[in-house]
């Protein structure tokens, strides 16, 4: 699946998406200087930063340095979405740690809801990953039928993915832009835009399958209705 979603490719940094409201070239860079969070083992994180690069695992253009092999895989953009939510749930853990340590200062049910959705987040991507055409019926197959469950499971994926990374960025607004301790709105906003675009895709993709399922099934019907009078 080709994108063009505007996250950095090969682990850059973000680079800024408006022309407006630019930082002085003074700041750490054009949106403004980065806000530090600790990890548990008390390593910086720019959250902000961390969910960006979390979208270049799998919404930006492969690398070049990606084999022939890899780009032919059905699954590979699904593998890569997993890397895409094993790096968002590093920054939930972070941000629960966060309110773990300062929990007079965190909305309780804002981290208990960050949490449900973490693990919800994992539970489905669990079932998708079990619908993954396995190599042995991949060789084996002589229809479309592999690259069809590939292509339905990446798309879930992808929007179940990028429906987490939307909640983080929501929770770290709320709670860090919003409170003024990280003034790079702008930065947020664009990545907010750029997960949402995302979405919107993928829910047109899975409205298409949907529809071919219902069609698939309903000939399926007829075709065992023939076969039986036959």
């Amino acid at each position: 699946m080709t994108n063009v979603h505007p996250f950095p490719a090969g682990g850059k940094s973000a680079k800024p998406l408006r022309k407006k409201n630019r930082r002085p070239k003074s700041s750490d860079n054009a949106y403004g200087p980065a806000l530090l969070l600790q990890d548990f083992d008390d390593m910086p994180v720019d959250v902000l930063d961390a969910l960006i690069q979390a979208g270049s695992l799998y919404l930006a253009q492969p690398s070049l340095e990606s084999t022939e092999d890899e780009l032919a895989s059905p699954c590979d953009q699904f593998l890569r979405t997993i890397h895409g939510m094993n790096a968002l749930t590093k920054v939930a853990n972070v941000l629960i740690y966060e309110a773990q340590r300062y929990p007079e200062l965190t909305d309780q049910e804002a981290v208990d809801w960050l949490l449900q959705r973490t693990k919800a987040t994992h539970k489905v991507m669990r079932k998708l990953d079990k619908m993954l055409p396995t190599d042995e019926f991949i060789l084996s197959s002589n229809s479309f039928g592999p690259d069809f469950m590939a292509e339905y499971a990446t798309n879930a994926a992808m929007l179940v993915v990028s429906y987490f990374a939307e909640d983080l960025l929501v929770y770290y607004d709320e709670n860090f832009i919003r409170t003024k301790k990280d003034r790079r709105k702008v930065m947020m906003l664009d990545y907010r835009d750029a997960y949402r675009e995302v979405i919107q895709d993928c829910q047109i993709h899975i409205g298409a399958h949907g529809f071919l399922m219902k069609e698939l099934a309903s000939a399926q019907r007829a075709l065992n209705k023939v076969l039986k009078e036959l």
